[in-house]
């Protein structure tokens, strides 16, 4: 079975409507999300609109969590993450399916398993990068699969038996890479293939802008090496 894998697509359509369409290229028959749908850029009621239609399963992130009250976000933040003005504009409909998001789905096939987080087995909000020592505490048996989001750079680690998936970001990538960034994942060989997705950048970016968004905001979409003036 190929296993299409997303995660962190904030409010941004765009990426995500690009991402949905070259599933169909692939053969894709499931598609988990592992959070943070909303948060930070201008469409959440779309992108909940088109996760309901087409994902076979999501679960929530720290920042649905925080628009649903169930988490707090740092103060400073709050205005970038456009936290409060995400929860008045959800539709009742939304913001009440994103409220019944589980923090984890787990799911059996064949002789292995998968288990879907978006941060960490311990919380929504611990960063794990293929460096990170706290890995050390996480322990999978044969052909059992840690499906991650949160950082919004891809990886692929083995840890212990298993392995950890992370797809990256469909919405706002933080490797140095603005294109869309999802996961497939075949579930007989546990073959990871990372996919990049191209979408009109700067079209959104200049919606962003006569929308007076955050300048930091808009500028994350489109960060590469060679233009680096955004600390994350």
């Amino acid at each position: 079975m190929r296993l299409g894998i997303l995660s962190d697509i904030h409010s941004n359509p765009f990426a995500l409507n690009a991402v949905l369409k070259d599933f169909k290229s692939y053969n894709v028959e499931i598609v988990l999300c592992a959070g943070d749908v909303v948060g930070y850029y201008a469409d959440p009621n779309e992108v909940c609109e088109l996760l309901r239609q087409t994902v076979n399963a999501t679960i929530r992130g720290n920042h649905d969590a925080y628009v649903t009250g169930e988490l707090t976000p740092r103060e400073g933040h709050r205005v970038a993450y456009r936290t409060d003005w995400t929860r008045e504009v959800l539709t009742k409909d939304n913001y009440n399916w994103l409220a019944t998001l589980s923090v984890e789905a787990s799911f059996r096939f064949g002789s292995g398993s998968i288990k879907l987080r978006h941060a960490s087995p311990w919380d929504e909000e611990t960063y794990l990068y293929p460096n990170s020592k706290r890995l050390n505490d996480i322990h999978l048996g044969v052909r059992e699969v840690l499906i991650l989001g949160h950082t919004h750079w891809p990886m692929v680690v083995r840890c212990g038996e298993g392995i950890i998936v992370n797809p990256g970001s469909v919405g706002q990538p933080r490797d140095w890479n603005p294109l869309a960034s999802y996961a497939i994942l075949d579930t007989e060989t546990l073959e990871c293939e990372f996919r990049r997705v191209s979408y009109d950048v700067a079209k959104l970016q200049e919606r962003l802008a006569r929308q007076d968004w955050d300048l930091y905001t808009i500028s994350i979409l489109n960060r590469t090496k060679d233009n680096q003036n955004v600390n994350l």
